[in-house]
């Protein structure tokens, strides 16, 4: 899980004695699970946890239950980063992420101190993924599977994707137009040649790809908030 550790900052521990399940600790963080979770689940939870550095020795606490097909991760969380829209993309994309490694589909409930749900991020909203060599493309509700086939093979094609270098791009549309958002290094956000060359890209994007449909390019942060719109 790529993007999990990113959460560190947001998260608080759960203070409440109520009887949550049974629990496990691992590396500070202590994972309860019930309502058909097994203990093998909560355990390869727990290491993915430690994997991404999620669990970091810190102290705070997470939930993992089933509700009919579905998994619940329940994940305790400061009040004032609720709201925080620079967060809304991880917050999104985690069901999926969560989902892939379990082997499961998870939702993300989103918890106060006592892990009684304050929001839910659904994996049937989530962003969804495929890769063009190793970037990873992933796209909205609003956009195709043919689309995003189409730019996998342009990025390839194009150059941008390689076996290498490890990438990660976003697909969106809004009514007739497409949105193509890219990580990239804030040192470059208004470098001139960068700006003209994105320029001269979003152009190929919609003679190439989206049938001549208008096209915008969105230079973002690792978290994909937009830093400069070309």
């Amino acid at each position: 899980m790529k993007k999990i550790g990113i959460l560190l900052s947001v998260l608080a521990l759960c203070v409440s004695c109520a009887n949550y399940g049974e629990k496990k600790v691992f590396n500070g963080t202590e994972v309860y699970y019930k309502d058909g979770v097994t203990e093998a689940q909560a355990d390869k939870l727990g290491e993915s946890l430690i994997d991404s550095k999620f669990a970091n020795g810190d102290p705070k606490s997470v939930q993992f239950t089933k509700d009919g097909d579905v998994y619940i991760f329940r994940m305790v969380i400061k009040e004032e980063f609720l709201e925080d829209k620079s967060l809304e993309s991880v917050f999104n994309f985690f069901p999926k992420e969560l989902s892939d490694y379990m082997d499961v589909p998870v939702d993300l409930h989103l918890c106060d101190e006592s892990f009684n749900t304050l929001r839910v991020h659904k994996l049937e909203d989530a962003r969804k993924t495929i890769m063009a060599k190793a970037t990873e493309i992933r796209y909205t509700k609003n956009v195709t599977l043919q689309d995003a086939e189409k730019l996998k093979d342009f990025l390839i094609e194009y150059g941008f994707s390689d076996d290498k270098s490890a990438k990660t791009v976003e697909l969106d549309r809004k009514e007739e137009k497409y949105i193509f958002r890219m990580v990239i290094d804030k040192n470059r956000v208004d470098d001139k040649a960068t700006i003209g060359l994105l320029t001269f890209f979003k152009g190929e994007l919609s003679k190439r790809v989206f049938s001549s449909l208008p096209v915008k390019v969105h230079m973002c942060d690792e978290l994909m908030n937009t830093l400069k719109e070309i």
